[in-house]
């Protein structure tokens, strides 16, 4: 859109308006859009906002540790301590990253997962064989190793599962290895002997098509072989190979959409124990006669004409589950399919001037409901106070990126959110809001809606990207704790059309923020990206340079990044960066590596305690400082259900569980370093009241109080337990049974202090 605008013109002004294809020069360079972009948004960029360049501050996060900064955790706590710790991203289930080293220097992401043997029950359940199926178990029996071709989405997936399923056992599951980066071939993987991994039955995914060679196959099938297993390697080429690959090569067909309705249809009426001939005693033979009646619709045909692969033809079986058998309500039934399509197209009416009305005097009116429409949606489950404040923002920076100069004197998003979120009189409305809520909220009749609304504002506008990256900007630099929270994963989301587009103009530019707030901005952004499995490698690349780098602030925001998902895939990996980070002193400050110590004990409790030991023996004091800072955190957390009570470190029903005096040495540490002290002794006065309650904690700490109330914590042990005593039985039988040694007294004065 044009920067100039006539003053005389009533039709309302927008930003949002489609692409047009744009034409160059033969003669003209390539255009940069990361360079385009930057420029744009610099030129809109408000004056006072932060830059990165900044003065540099110290972080000073753990002396402030109750500040807002903090990004609170849902674990569970112990009784009478208050959590701050970071949260773990939710993380696929049996899925991990590991990373291999090439000889050239490079490494390459793997993303495994696993299939049991229990998913592969439910998956044979609704399968329908592809023509030649048994004939490509056999190849994959003498080869060991076979390329299957296909598109995705016609369930290749699935028959690589169910091939392996026939020719290796069933027991072991099928492992499931996706490598994220585009530039990887299958020569770069052939004869890695840590990419199997000794598993028996694996499918090998990559990131696009790649030339296949025979000696690659032959490589990897010698591997197999090795070791006793079987190897899928998924191909989206349909080209005919050459005559050399023909053993390897198996084509993949998708199976008939009709088959396919037929069995996941029947599969949902069974597990549901649905009676659908209204029969006076259900035996389920009413069933089948039910399918084929479903196969006779026109309606039905006609959808399985146009949409017949098999995650489509799924979706159709769940909604004709739903049918009552009445002809007038087959419509109704089908209505919710292909949902994705709908939002998509909804979101493209509400971005383009769908709901101009030329006849108002205010040509504000459509940039006001647009952006309240925008705001709903991607607030979705938030006050409507936060949603009216975010629509503002959106509207003043539609405002200001089309080059007007007048001011908004003031925005008023009237009408009712019943109207304004409707696209027309005819049309229902996008909100489907509770009334009886206190405080009111935003509730979209389809919450999907805000993903299809950011894939049309990215990919459809042009002209929407920068003020809609100006816009979540802006309310990560300026928005309530949880309003940031939010408008950095929208953020992420972006960054998973585009990653260096948004994370060069955007997300690094957070992570160098002087206020530890946008710098964890920043990491929940690109914590959303890394659930891509395609972008895992880059947001990995993107973390350790960070924590390469020679600023501060970028060493702070890697070592919040350590603890979420990333790290938590690949704990290891993530604890050897930790160490990097805590051995600089400009962390000395930062809470973040304690609090990444915390999440990636959730994921590797062994490795992380290990860690904590290992620096505890360093020569190195900050490191020790920030090992005993994540042992105070970790001593709030309590064990999990139904053992909550217990704190965790002192919880053995787990699958691990520290050595006491491996815990005594951590614990020692804690309780005499300035920065942690007071929060140690503090804990450990809840740990003694639980022995109060519980007698099995009880004679733990006892145990664990002795040990620590001697040598250079004696004078404070002293203190501290003649303090509790008067309200704590434990601390008592704790001094009783040392009442003969001259460490403890009754003088609850505190070394070098007043009575």
């Amino acid at each position: 859109m044009s920067d100039e605008s006539r003053p005389d013109e009533q039709v309302p002004q927008s930003p949002i308006e489609p692409a047009a294809p744009a034409t160059a020069p033969a003669d003209s360079h390539p255009a940069d859009p990361v360079g385009d972009l930057q420029s744009d948004l610099e030129r809109h960029r408000p004056e006072h906002e932060e830059t990165a360049e900044g003065t540099d501050r110290a972080d000073q996060s753990w002396h402030q540790e109750q500040t807002t900064e903090s990004h609170r955790g849902t674990v569970a706590s112990l009784p009478g301590i208050e959590l701050s710790d970071v949260g773990v991203a939710v993380v696929g289930d049996r899925s991990q990253i590991n990373f291999l080293q090439r000889p050239d220097g490079r490494q390459i992401t793997v993303l495994r997962s696993q299939s049991t043997r229990l998913q592969l029950e439910e998956v044979a359940s609704t399968q329908v064989e592809m023509t030649g199926f048994d004939q490509a178990a056999e190849q994959l029996r003498d080869q060991r190793v076979i390329l299957l071709q296909g598109i995705p989405g016609t369930g290749r997936r699935t028959t690589a599962e169910m091939l392996l399923r026939s020719v290796a056992d069933p027991e072991n599951g099928v492992a499931g290895i996706e490598v994220s980066q585009s530039e990887v071939s299958l020569a770069d993987l052939a004869g890695e002997k840590n990419l199997l991994a000794g598993e028996r039955a694996t499918i090998l995914e990559l990131a696009g098509p790649t030339v296949v060679s025979p000696g690659t196959l032959r490589t990897f099938e010698k591997q197999a072989r090795d070791a006793e297993g079987f190897l899928v390697i998924l191909d989206e080429r349909t080209v005919t190979p050459e005559p050399a690959l023909l053993p390897y090569t198996v084509r993949h067909l998708a199976p008939r959409a009709e088959n396919v309705l037929r069995r996941h249809l029947l599969r949902i009426l069974i597990r549901r124990r649905l009676c659908v001939g209204a029969c006076p005693t259900c035996s389920g033979t009413c069933r089948s006669g039910f399918v084929e009646r479903c196969l006779a619709q026109e309606a039905v045909s006609d959808e399985l004409a146009r949409h017949p692969r098999p995650a489509e033809v799924v979706e159709l079986a769940g909604a004709l589950a739903a049918w009552t058998g009445g002809e007038d309500d087959l419509h109704t039934a089908l209505v919710g399919l292909r949902r994705d399509a709908r939002r998509r197209e909804l979101a493209g009416r509400l971005l383009r001037q769908d709901t101009v009305d030329l006849s108002t005097e205010d040509p504000q009116t459509t940039p006001r409901r647009q952006a309240l429409q925008i705001a709903y949606a991607a607030f979705h489950g938030y006050p409507l106070a936060d949603v009216f404040a975010a629509a503002h923002d959106l509207h003043t920076v539609m405002h200001r990126v089309q080059g007007r100069t007048d001011q908004l004197s003031r925005v008023i998003f009237d009408g009712g959110v019943d109207q304004m979120l409707r696209l027309s009189a005819d049309e229902a409305p996008l909100a489907a809001p509770e009334v009886d809520e206190i405080p009111r909220r935003a509730r979209l009749a389809d919450p999907q809606l805000w993903k299809a609304l950011l894939d049309a504002a990215w990919h459809d506008f042009d002209a929407t990207r920068v003020p809609l990256l100006l816009w979540l900007e802006n309310l990560v630099l300026h928005g309530r704790e949880g309003v940031r929270q939010r408008a950095a994963y929208l953020m992420g989301w972006l960054a998973t059309y585009d990653f260096d587009v948004v994370c060069n103009t955007m997300v690094s530019r957070w992570a160098a923020s002087q206020q530890g707030s946008i710098r964890q901005a920043a990491v929940w952004a690109l914590n959303i990206a890394a659930l891509d499995p395609r972008l895992l490698g880059r947001v990995r690349g993107r973390t350790r340079d960070w924590a390469a780098s020679r600023s501060p602030h970028l060493h702070d925001a890697a070592a919040r990044a350590y603890g979420t998902s990333l790290g938590a895939l690949a704990p290891e990996e993530a604890l050897g960066q930790l160490r990097k980070l805590a051995s600089r002193d400009d962390l000395n400050g930062s809470a973040s590596v304690a609090r990444s110590l915390v999440v990636l004990y959730d994921a590797a409790p062994e490795a992380t305690w290990r860690t904590l030991v290992e620096w505890q023996h360093d020569d190195l004091r900050r490191l020790r400082v920030h090992g005993a800072r994540g042992l105070t955190l970790l001593a709030r957390r309590a064990a999990p259900e139904p053992d909550q009570v217990w704190p965790l470190l002192l919880h053995a029903g787990g699958d691990f569980q520290p050595k006491f005096d491996d815990l005594v040495e951590v614990w020692r540490t804690a309780l005499t370093e300035p920065t942690t002290a007071f929060r140690a002794w503090q804990t450990l006065s809840v740990w003694t009241r639980l022995g109060d309650e519980h007698d099995e904690i009880a004679e733990q700490m006892v145990a664990l109080l002795s040990r620590l109330s001697t040598g250079s914590v004696a004078s404070r042990g002293t203190f501290y337990l003649n303090t509790w005593r008067r309200q704590s039985a434990t601390a008592r039988r704790v001094l009783e049974a040392r009442s003969g040694s001259s460490t403890f007294g009754d003088d609850p004065t505190p070394p070098g202090g007043n009575r």
